[in-house]
């Protein structure tokens, strides 16, 4: 289940990047698309520890000779306090019409004082988003024009085999320079000739 794996787990440290930044995440609602039928099913997971587990009992180890759904995260639900103060954010469709909302507890005397805050906070989620959606327009193009090779066999490497190889060395990689958003990793998109 290579693409479903690699989408899946991309969608994971998407995730545990927003905790780090203090984002504690809720509430998560995961597309699971299959091309085939054209039909969108829907996974809720209720945290990102619960998708952790789903990860470890159903990708682990990687199945690179079946291509699987494409995943993408359809809702979340996240809260931060990191400035002492609560903020909250829905997230909806972050693969289509991305739409980010946030609030804050009323506090007529502080709000003003907060708003520079939360613009920060909320452009940080963008800025992730974005990273997210970078990867994942990737795997979306290569799913949609075809694998040709979902077992990787060499010599024959395509271009999208290639790269679905190339993320999947870094999404499962152990080292902490190749966590998301994976700006100091290694990637090459080409194979080689």
């Amino acid at each position: 289940m290579v693409v479903e794996a690699l989408t899946f787990k991309l969608s994971l440290d998407f995730f545990v990047y927003l905790k780090k930044y203090k984002i504690d995440v809720s509430k998560i609602r995961l597309g699971f698309y299959d091309q085939a039928s054209e039909k969108t099913e829907f996974t809720d997971f209720a945290s990102v520890s619960a998708m952790e587990t789903y990860y470890k009992e159903n990708y682990i180890p990687f199945d690179d000779c079946f291509v699987g759904d494409l995943v993408s995260i359809e809702l979340f639900l996240g809260e931060s306090n990191v400035y002492d103060f609560l903020t909250e954010y829905r997230a909806e469709d972050l693969t289509g019409n991305f739409r980010l909302t946030s609030g804050s507890s009323f506090d007529l005397q502080r709000n003003s004082q907060r708003k520079n805050l939360t613009k920060r906070q909320v452009g940080f989620v963008n800025r992730a988003v974005e990273d997210y959606r970078k990867y994942w327009n990737e795997i979306y193009r290569i799913y949609t024009t075809g694998i040709y090779s979902p077992c990787y066999a060499e010599p024959g490497w395509s271009e999208g085999t290639w790269y679905l190889n190339q993320l999947k060395e870094v999404f499962t990689s152990r080292n902490d320079v190749d966590k998301f958003p994976y700006d100091e990793a290694n990637i090459i998109n080409e194979p080689p000739e």
